[in-house]
């Protein structure tokens, strides 16, 4: 590429931030969700030195505060007609989220992907759009008072328009997020949830997928059994983002027997019947491994497989 090229593409990635800062100044949507200090930075932003200070491994998830019950987001109104257009406050954020992937996601993709690896200041800054806290509610810090699944895809498939491995280990947290907000216990909630609304947000996934043709989510190989007052897992989840680095998993099991429970594994609408069920694992748990499974496309996500052998946990997990 010549010098000019290479000034032609940096002034035409200036203008694609200039244009979203033009938008996001015109709206109260950033102010209304405290996120427009956090989106013109990390348009513009350079490299942050010691983002972290703290290994994953040195976390402690601790309730502060005690929920009396499960704090849930509202469902969006319901329309008269199905329309899929996005309304004017969902197209700035998706323009925003697109211009920052082509200006920060798509230049780095070709390193990331050659290092299986997403450069932790590039993840800084697509953590400071707020990708990863769309789905806790107010009560723990969140930001959006209605459920906002279209508006989560909808940055999802821009981030993704810089880079899908990229954009796999960004909003890998927010999914862990997203389903602790919306199936999790005011326990867990108040644990685990306030984390998601920080600058240092956890690494984090979820665990589904198991290596082999044809999965079914409704038909796990990864069993949980009960053992006294807490439950044991076993199974092997794969295609796992960043699973050597997270320090927070929900992983997807199957319920062995008729596993009676108090309060029910989430997922597991009945409580105490077998069938596939969520539960919340910390990295530290005994029992739990990681193995690297590259995968073309995803490298940058630093995918790994998810062994369970014989991990222990809580009956509240």
């Amino acid at each position: 590429m010549s010098g000019s090229d290479k000034q032609g593409l940096a002034e035409r990635s200036m203008g694609f931030g200039l244009r979203a800062l033009n938008r996001l100044a015109g709206s109260d949507l950033l102010d209304r969700i405290r996120l427009r200090k956090h989106v013109e930075r990390a348009l513009f932003s350079g490299t942050k030195n010691g983002f972290r200070t703290a290994t994953a491994a040195g976390r402690t998830f601790k309730a502060a505060q005690k929920l009396g019950k499960p704090a849930r987001q509202k469902t969006g109104k319901e329309r008269a007609l199905f329309d899929v257009t996005p309304d004017d406050e969902q197209q700035m954020l998706q323009e925003g989220v697109r211009d920052f992937a082509a200006a920060k996601v798509r230049p780095a993709a070709g390193e990331a992907d050659a290092a299986c690896e997403t450069p932790e200041e590039l993840l800084g800054q697509a953590n400071e759009l707020g990708v990863n806290m769309l789905a806790v509610p107010e009560e723990l810090g969140g930001v959006m008072q209605e459920q906002a699944a279209v508006t989560s895809v909808l940055i999802g498939e821009a981030l993704a328009h810089g880079d899908m491995g990229i954009a796999y280990a960004a909003l890998a947290p927010g999914a862990v997020a997203t389903a602790i907000a919306h199936w999790g216990s005011a326990d867990q909630q108040a644990a685990y949830l306030p984390a998601f609304t920080g600058e240092d947000t956890p690494a984090a996934a979820l665990a589904i997928l198991e290596p082999r043709p044809i999965f079914d989510p409704l038909k796990l190989e990864t069993k949980a059994r009960r053992d006294g007052d807490g439950w044991v897992l076993d199974g092997v989840k794969s295609l796992v983002a960043r699973a050597s680095s997270c320090e927070l998993f929900v992983v997807a099991a199957e319920i062995e027997g008729d596993a009676a429970s108090n309060g029910g594994a989430a997922g597991n609408s009945s409580g105490d019947a077998a069938g596939p069920a969520l539960f919340v694992i910390e990295s530290g748990a005994s029992g739990l491994e990681f193995e690297p499974e590259p995968a073309m496309g995803l490298r940058a996500a630093a995918t790994g497989r998810l062994l369970l052998d014989g991990v222990r946990l809580p009956g509240d997990a």
